[in-house]
């Protein structure tokens, strides 16, 4: 594994203060954000580019990625995904379980990094995968368009996703 197209690391409250990311538009995160944000909850957040900032507080798992390091199969084109699309990053507000199912992930993403295991970068892209299906899971179930009461627009919904799904299946 190139060790500039993939970084994971625990962040550590009372680390380096204030930051902000610099701007590389190729250059995708995923920070889990244990300590508390604005709402009192730890958040998972995905942005692109220079969207993530931090405080002295702050403290959790931040991962970073180029687009080289999913440059094969399915997820190739992983970037068309909602929760990379947007410019603002997208934060997902955590429950204590979540927290709990999320952390470990990321410590094996960690732990896969620091060893000597010869497919490690396949795992740790199945980590990633991993984190964010239970991302999109999450953000669809609160979202109110896939609850909505109205049948079309869920079908609607339902019809989007997969088409996505399969248009980058194919885009090998």
């Amino acid at each position: 594994m190139k060790s500039d197209q993939f970084y994971a690391e625990w962040w550590p409250s009372g680390r380096s203060g204030r930051g902000r990311l610099l701007p590389n538009e190729n250059t995708f995160y995923i920070y889990l954000k244990i300590s508390a944000t604005l709402t009192g909850r730890p958040a998972l957040v995905f942005c692109r580019s220079s969207d993530l900032e931090w405080e002295d507080q702050d403290m959790g798992y931040i991962t970073s990625f180029e687009k080289a390091f999913f440059d094969k199969g399915v997820w190739c084109n992983f970037e068309a995904i909602d929760l990379f699309k947007e410019r603002n990053p997208i934060s997902i507000e955590l429950d204590e379980e979540e927290v709990l199912t999320l952390a470990p992930i990321f410590d094996k993403i960690c732990g896969s990094m620091e060893s000597n295991y010869l497919y490690k970068s396949d795992l740790v892209r199945t980590y990633v995968f991993q984190i964010i299906h239970i991302a999109i899971k999450i953000h669809l179930q609160r979202t109110n368009i896939v609850r909505s009461p109205v049948r079309y627009v869920r079908l609607t919904t339902c019809g989007i996703d997969m088409f996505v799904r399969i248009r980058l299946r194919h885009k090998k």
